[in-house]
């Protein structure tokens, strides 16, 4: 029986037992088994009592989890790093603004230093967020590495 088949059949079911030809398809097939899995579930969460009244939502909302799709990175480390680049520039670019030298002459030396601690304060926060979000990565990456130098040790 092909996977199409299957999902063919399982989808005509209609809260009866599968024929043998789709049960061993399903002991053969992983992805069609899980499909199989989530597809019982899903009707197992249809079929629960409806307790949206009641002041235990813990049940439900617990049944409901392994239909969740897990969290993921809406950010890229492409786009961190570009960010970060814009940053730098922007940085560097700054004294060298019209408008900055049109004022730096008549605040004296004492302009720069609130700008460079906001400047520098900028660049703090950028980094911290960067490196918190980005901490699974650099542990997979640190492990790795460490992994690396121990079979090069041995």
């Amino acid at each position: 029986m092909t996977c199409e088949r299957f999902l063919e059949l399982l989808d005509g079911l209609d809260n009866e037992k599968p024929p043998a030809a789709m049960a061993a398809h399903v002991r053969s097939c992983p992805a069609c088994a899980r499909r199989a899995a989530a597809l019982q579930s899903a009707v197992d969460l249809y079929r629960l009592p409806d307790i949206a009244g009641s002041s235990n939502m813990v049940p439900r909302v617990a049944a409901m989890l392994p239909f969740v799709s897990a969290p993921r990175r809406s950010v890229s480390m492409r786009n961190w790093l570009g960010a970060g680049f814009v940053l730098l520039v922007s940085m560097i670019m700054i004294p060298g603004l019209s408008a900055f030298m049109v004022i730096a002459p008549d605040l004296g030396a004492d302009f720069m230093v609130p700008v460079s601690l906001v400047l520098g304060c900028l660049v703090t926060a950028y980094s911290g967020l960067f490196v918190v979000s980005h901490l699974d990565d650099f542990s997979r990456r640190l492990k790795a590495y460490q992994g690396r130098q121990a079979h090069k040790a041995a």
